[in-house]
């Protein structure tokens, strides 16, 4: 399989490996898990969220320069719905934002969207794209990697604050424990009522699909806001204000549910420190269709 040979050939040994890619495959072996749709781009510009979902679980980060688009012809794509066409393309690579091992100076990958008047794609020779995506074994050219893009969303446009966003969350991630944690739901919870009149601290236990340790607090002190703080790991002493657009955040905003269990809701000052703290969270803000495997989520 080479890019360099007759498209045809090249797009229907993509398509086979594509057929036998899904998102748990995170090393350059054989995948064996269920197929990713052909990727389509996204209606509305990604959240903080979507970047970060993309970042996070997909093998492969690149920049890369669109060098050519061969659109596929209906005789061998009739899955692909009216409007929408099937294109391989070929990229060169301006920069490496992650990998499993050393990359080759070019790519291929399969993409699908809407088409334009004239029926070809909306991605163009010379345009500068984010992808999103895990190697696939084969190919005889040394120079060119054969990829397949990790979700519907796999590809996106480049901008200068995109690949910065993505730089961001890529260097969070380095820190121990951050690039997997995720809340999925409240184990307990407790209030104490401080020395001084109007002090307080409510501490919620959470729950976490690596049974990492997070804890949320809500202080309150007489003439100040109340802080919302948690703690990812063991030591509770060391919680500290949440910051938005982080990986602690994204996991709380993301994971907490909107409510207490009923067994902690019926005590209301935990009811009310809840509430706040969730308001103070936000929405995590995911704007692209769902496409990656999330934690299972539950209250108690």
């Amino acid at each position: 399989m080479t890019v360099r040979c007759n498209p045809r050939t090249v797009a229907a040994a993509l398509l086979l490996a594509a057929n036998l890619t899904g998102p748990a495959a995170a090393q350059p072996a054989r995948p064996t898990q269920p197929a990713v749709p052909p990727a389509r781009p996204a209606v509305e510009q990604p959240s903080w969220t979507d970047w970060a979902d993309l970042a996070l679980a997909a093998p492969i980060v690149l920049i890369a320069d669109v060098r050519r688009v061969n659109r596929l012809g209906r005789r061998a794509t009739p899955d692909v719905p009216p409007g929408e066409v099937r294109a391989l393309i070929e990229g060169d690579l301006r920069t490496v934002l992650k990998a499993p091992g050393v990359l080759p100076a070019g790519a291929a990958w399969l993409w699908q969207g809407p088409a334009d008047a004239r029926g070809r794609p909306t991605v163009s020779r010379g345009e500068r794209v984010l992808l999103f995506a895990q190697p696939l074994s084969g190919g005889r050219d040394p120079a060119t990697q054969p990829v397949a893009l990790f979700a519907r969303h796999g590809q996106q446009a480049w901008t200068p604050e995109a690949e910065a966003i993505v730089r961001a969350i890529l260097t969070e991630a380095l820190q121990p424990g951050l690039a997997r944690l995720a809340v999925t739901g409240i184990q307990d919870a407790f209030w104490t009522e401080g020395d001084v009149p109007g002090q307080s601290e409510s501490q919620f236990f959470l729950s976490t699909a690596e049974g990492r340790p997070v804890t949320l607090l809500v202080r309150r002190a007489p003439g100040e806001a109340p802080r919302v703080l948690a703690a990812t790991g063991d030591l509770v002493g060391a919680a500290a204000p949440v910051e938005p657009r982080t990986l602690t955040w994204r996991a709380l905003a993301c994971g907490l549910p909107t409510e207490l269990p009923a067994h902690l809701a019926a005590r209301a000052e935990l009811r009310a420190d809840y509430a706040l703290a969730r308001a103070s969270l936000g929405a995590c803000w995911r704007r692209l269709a769902a496409a990656l495997p999330r934690p299972s989520r539950s209250t108690g």
